[in-house]
């Protein structure tokens, strides 16, 4: 009788990593981040995972850059933020300090800080209404809004 290869898993094992991998991804957009720690979980090598995702790439089925472009506009829409957290909130999604940098300058490209830091300050008229800029100014400093923008816009 033969022996068998024991040094790793079989072709069916590594397809079927795949397939597992490839129903993550239909469930909703991830990024290269999301899916090798999904291919870690399941139990696939690091030469495996590099292949599959790889492979993703190559097929268009992962694309951080798209990802990262839609998050940050949606993420925008919901809750104004400056550049920082955006920055920030996108590494914490997986997504590398190049394309995360990249994508920032692109989406203020079509958003003026200075009218989401006005949209954010209208979300709490309290702070306005109080007449203390200071607060409102730490507001916007914790949604990572710049001091020139914060300058700007309350005047101290």
């Amino acid at each position: 009788m033969p022996a068998r290869e024991t040094s790793g898993p079989s072709a069916r094992a590594i397809a079927l990593m795949e397939q597992a991998a490839l129903r993550y991804l239909a469930r909703r957009q991830r990024t290269e981040a999301n899916v090798k720690e999904y291919l870690r979980h399941v139990g696939a090598s690091p030469t495996q995972i590099r292949t599959l995702v790889r492979k993703f790439v190559e097929r268009g089925y992962l694309n951080d850059d798209s990802y990262a472009l839609g998050w940050a506009g949606k993420k925008l829409a919901r809750r104004p933020m400056g550049r920082a957290r955006l920055e920030a909130e996108l590494w914490r999604q997986g997504i590398d300090r190049a394309t995360a940098m990249r994508v920032v300058a692109q989406v203020y490209q079509e958003h003026d800080e200075r009218s989401l830091a006005q949209a954010l300050l209208a979300r709490r008229p309290v702070l306005l209404a109080a007449g203390s800029p200071s607060r409102a100014a730490s507001l916007l400093r914790r949604h990572g809004f710049s001091e020139e923008t914060i300058e700007e816009l309350l005047g101290s």
